[in-house]
């Protein structure tokens, strides 16, 4: 987990960091279960945020479900700055240059925190206008401002956390973020219940509580961060703070905007598909919320094996070894393939049980379990999509994932959806064409990976 180091020389710094971190030490595996397991938590405490706040009533349930939705697709952006943070963090620890990573790292979290310093000025002045557009009632739309505006206030230290722990998994530490996760979603559960309910002694805060709830949890969680980072107990060496170099900055930018375009690109391709689904009314709706839900766990799993792609593929690469970065991005697909493609199965085998504990509406469920066997049996080449495109990002390649996902998601699954509703054919259809699109992108990811190009990408 945390690794202290009392040397005084760099060499000794060295020797001790290429004992636990060189790529022919880490696998897949080591490196995969604790981003599956922090993912899965992180998936958890959302759910608890919504059940929490369920007492309150529906405009409150509304409100954070709304606020949440928009909340989302603002840290998505700004997550996307850790994939140059990893790739840049992974390249240099695979060369041993563990001065260039903790620079970099410094460097990232100087640009997410002006990021997000700048989307909460934007949510403050403009939050309301945009949660106008989801057509709430009055009572929800008053929440929902409420939520995402003190939710915001924290939008920093959220930024700073999730870049420590990209760039801590990039080097090959995967533990210590996961320990921070848990620590911050028992805390933040712990102060949903309370704050929200006034329970455990706390003040009964409402929707407002759950937005310091969020926030405090991940403050305290960057604190630590600092702390281990400060007190040399991270994988990480410390910087030097006036090194802060435009290059730097630019390269890690160079990487971040394409997958910044790539998030906002998939965001509002979900949302417009989402859209085509909700015009056949509100069973399809909710098959299709559940469903996501349903096969959540199997989405973890490959973000967790995308994790570990990026980070053995990038440290191969900046070790020189590009026969090896190839090796463990094909291997991680193969793991990833065989681990969602079981879960996948079995999830919609007992697809109809499940939807039935969630909800008491049969045509609800005929619906999910529907949806829930076509997207349950892409999940072989989702997880390609997840290892491969991980592989790719964390090589310095952000520009192939963001066309590959245009081509799939907007040129086969949004214009297959629209002719189908064109034609006035059942919602089947409509879950039907997303199955075309994770073919057609794991058929590219597969070739563009094959092809190594890649390798020479200059970061």
């Amino acid at each position: 987990m945390f690794q202290v180091s009392y040397s005084k020389s760099s060499q000794e710094l060295s020797e001790n960091i290429e004992s636990v971190s060189s790529p022919e030490t880490l696998s897949i595996w080591g490196l995969a279960w604790p981003s599956i397991l922090a993912n899965i938590l992180f998936a958890a405490a959302g759910v608890v945020s919504i059940k929490a706040v369920g007492v309150l009533g529906t405009e409150a349930v509304a409100a954070v479900g709304t606020g949440q939705r928009i909340l989302f697709v603002i840290q998505s952006i700004i997550m996307a700055v850790s994939t140059g943070t990893a790739a840049l963090v992974a390249r240099a620890f695979g060369s041993m240059n563990y001065k260039e990573a903790s620079q970099v790292l410094l460097d990232s979290l100087w640009i997410g925190s002006s990021l997000s310093f700048l989307a909460t000025l934007l949510m403050w002045f403009y939050g309301e206008s945009i949660i106008s557009l989801f057509g709430l009632d009055p009572e929800s739309k008053k929440l929902a401002v409420i939520y995402i505006k003190y939710t915001m206030l924290f939008s920093i230290t959220f930024s700073c956390s999730f870049i420590f722990s990209s760039a801590l998994r990039a080097a090959g530490d995967a533990k210590t973020p996961l320990v921070i996760m848990i620590f911050q979603n028992v805390l933040n559960i712990y102060l949903l219940i309370g704050l929200v309910n006034g329970q455990f002694g706390l003040p009964q805060m409402g929707v407002v509580g759950a937005s310091y709830a969020w926030g405090i949890s991940f403050s305290i969680g960057t604190l630590i961060y600092l702390v281990l980072w400060f007190s040399r107990m991270t994988i990480i060496p410390i910087p030097n703070f006036r090194d802060i170099i435009l290059r730097r900055i630019k390269s890690i930018l160079k990487i971040a905007t394409p997958a910044t375009i790539e998030q906002g690109v998939f965001q509002s391709g979900l949302l417009f598909y989402f859209w085509i689904i909700s015009l056949y009314g509100t069973a399809p709706s909710a098959a299709y919320n559940i469903g996501i839900n349903i096969l959540m766990l199997s989405f973890m799993i490959g973000q967790g094996f995308s994790i570990a792609g990026a980070t053995l593929t990038g440290q191969f690469i900046g070790a020189n070894n590009p026969r090896e970065a190839k090796r463990s991005g094909w291997r991680s697909a193969g793991l990833s393939i065989v681990s969602m493609g079981i879960v996948g199965f079995l999830i919609a085998l007992f697809s109809n049980e499940i939807s039935r504990f969630l909800v008491d509406d049969d045509e609800v469920v005929r619906l999910t379990v529907i949806f829930v066997w076509f997207l349950g049996s892409m999940q072989p080449l989702m997880a390609i999509e997840f290892a491969i495109g991980g592989a790719l990002r964390g090589a310095g390649d952000t520009k192939s994932p963001l066309v590959i996902t245009l081509i799939g998601l907007v040129f086969f699954r949004l214009s297959i959806a629209s002719l189908f509703l064109l034609f006035e054919l059942p919602v089947e259809y409509i879950f039907a064409s997303l199955m075309v699109d994770y073919l057609v992108k794991a058929i590219l990811f597969a070739y563009r990976f094959n092809s190594g190009r890649w390798i020479k990408i200059n970061v």
